[in-house]
């Protein structure tokens, strides 16, 4: 594979962040959590906090990837370098874990728009209820080929892979604006377009808080760009940029669901909680059924730039993770499009497991993954710490961004936490954390399956 052909623009570069951090739940947040939880002015306070509180964790991924060579990307490079070798391979086997159970999540989510969009009467081949989620063969299959699009879309090279994205994140864009003005076209002129009700205990009660606690996994998918960054044709300069405009981008999104959810459904927070989706019977009742299938193109938009954005994310990672011998080159060898070939098809058939487990089930896992990116945040903030130290540059913004990335680790571990792990999420927690062991022990440090790899180090 040519080295042009691995190359992705700044546009896509762009276009693969965005689309990994807006996913399906942008479109019922607002609905289930925000807006019940603490009106449009305490989420709107949640959601800023919770975006700045990112930032402060997003700084420590721009400051190293101006510090990294052109030929290095990632946080597998950066943890190794001010870490160590052992704690690289912790932090890529938590967030590769984490990537493919929000494919997977995403692949859930085709099956429940599917069944809210199309008569029950397609839902064909019932096989068994697993968590009290009902699995049909048919809702397998469509699943199960949008994995396999995708990754036959990822084999074709991480260009290919990118320049879909990019069309499938301006196609969101538009739709989402689209549906904001509308929004605000269809209100009656004697409605007002902010309630008169803004009152300041939505904000001193603190019920913004369990907004807050979801606010890494909200914007999950900023940091897919250092993963890439090798990829980027445009100056590695540029990458930070990336991050910063995925952020805003972010930020609009949920800022204006958030918004035109409230007002489609009058302001009305009772009628908000009590309604099975919110965002889309706002837009239903507001716009019509032109404005419900437009919410629902865009919705699955969001969902197929995620399950593309985190493939690509998930090959580029494990790729820098057989770089540094962290993984057996038989998948990871970037002179061998077979290995790469590899690569994608060993995480489809991963996720292809997916449709076959329900979405109830799947929620448990996703939870439990979100420990492993949360992680992520944490090893990088400690890594650009580290090498601020080392230049005796460290300043407080550094100590800062560990202590929120310990905050939100702290938000799923914690048993009063409204963002803490189930019973089973820990079950799950304990079995990839023992499958890891095995993994580094048999592969990341065993000379006869990774030759270049130092049997000394620990």
């Amino acid at each position: 594979m040519s080295e042009k052909t691995e190359s992705i623009s700044y546009l896509q570069a762009i276009a693969i962040s965005v689309g990994a951090i807006i996913g399906w739940g942008a479109y019922v947040m607002p609905g289930d959590l925000f807006l019940p939880q603490s009106q449009l002015l305490g989420s709107s306070v949640a959601i800023i906090i919770g975006t700045l509180a990112i930032y402060m964790v997003a700084r420590a991924y721009i400051n190293l990837l101006t510090q990294t060579p052109e030929n290095e990307s990632g946080g597998i490079y950066w943890i190794e370098k001010y870490i160590n070798r052992k704690h690289a391979y912790i932090y890529g086997w938590g967030v590769t874990i984490g990537y493919i159970s929000i494919i997977a999540l995403n692949i859930s989510a085709v099956a429940l728009l599917l069944r809210y969009l199309l008569p029950s009467g397609l839902q064909l081949g019932y096989l068994y209820t697993i968590a009290g989620w009902e699995v049909y063969a048919s809702e397998v299959f469509l699943c199960s080929a949008a994995i396999i699009l995708f990754s036959y879309i990822n084999l074709k090279g991480v260009r290919v892979g990118a320049k879909i994205q990019l069309y499938i994140a301006l196609f969101m864009i538009l739709s989402v604006t689209a549906l904001f003005f509308a929004s605000l076209w269809m209100t009656p002129t004697s409605q007002a377009f902010l309630p008169t009700d803004m009152s300041s205990s939505s904000i001193t009660s603190l019920a913004w808080l369990p907004i807050l606690a979801v606010m890494p996994w909200a914007y999950v998918g900023f940091e897919t760009t250092p993963q890439i960054s090798k990829a980027i044709s445009d100056s590695k300069t540029k990458t930070k940029s990336i991050i910063l405009i995925s952020l805003i981008a972010g930020v609009l999104f949920y800022f204006l669901i958030n918004y035109f959810t409230a007002l489609n459904m009058s302001f009305d927070y009772q009628a908000i909680k009590d309604s099975h989706w919110a965002t889309g019977e706002g837009i239903d009742n507001r716009i019509g059924s032109i404005g419900i299938w437009l919410l629902s193109i865009a919705m699955i938009g969001s969902i197929m730039s995620g399950i593309n954005g985190f493939i690509l994310s998930s090959v580029k990672l494990l790729e820098s993770m057989g770089d540094t011998s962290l993984l057996p080159s038989v998948f990871t060898d970037k002179h061998n499009q077979f290995s790469k070939q590899k690569t994608v098809i060993l995480i489809c058939l991963v996720c292809l497991l997916s449709p076959w487990l329900g979405r109830n089930y799947l929620l448990d896992i996703v939870t439990m993954a979100s420990l492993g990116i949360t992680v992520g945040f944490a090893y990088v903030t400690t890594a650009d710490l580290i090498n601020e130290r080392k230049k005796k540059q460290a300043g407080l913004l550094n100590y800062l961004s560990v202590l929120i990335s310990a905050v939100f680790i702290s938000l799923l571990l914690l048993p009063f936490s409204p963002a803490a792990l189930s019973f089973n999420a820990y079950v799950l927690l304990g079995f990839f954390i023992l499958l890891g062991a095995i993994g580094y022990k048999r592969i990341a440090i065993n000379p006869n399956v990774n030759p270049n790899v130092n049997p000394d180090i620990n």
